[in-house]
């Protein structure tokens, strides 16, 4: 039980790590939209697809779904800037936002376990 506390841990560590790397990117595009982390989110249901689908060793996949795919996945951020393109009023970009994460993310998912 420790052991798996670590093993979440160090995967969450690297995902994490990974995504706020590839977040500094949004700032260096000129896209009003928050497209990062709409993609972080869609390749990490895909990958967390091809991880469930693929490893049956429970501690990898401890490591690589839950650590890994877990800290590089943003549901926070997600809501976080949800919530600011409906207060910005900009209730179109917060519903294309809100149906494209969903809707890929769940596509990405079973993608992946057919990959």
């Amino acid at each position: 039980m420790i052991m798996d506390f670590f093993i979440v841990g160090l995967g969450a560590a690297v995902g994490a790590f990974l995504r706020s790397e590839l977040t500094l990117l949004q700032s260096k595009i000129k896209i009003d939209f928050p497209v990062i982390t709409l993609l972080i989110n869609i390749f990490g249901a895909v990958l967390l697809g091809i991880f469930t689908a693929q490893i049956h060793n429970g501690a990898i996949l401890l490591l690589v779904g839950t650590g890994f795919c877990g800290g590089f996945t943003t549901f926070g951020t997600f809501n976080m800037e949800l919530s600011q393109l409906w207060f910005q009023h900009r209730l179109k970009s917060c519903f294309l936002y809100f149906v494209l994460t969903y809707i890929f993310g769940i596509l990405g998912f079973i993608i992946g376990i057919h990959i």
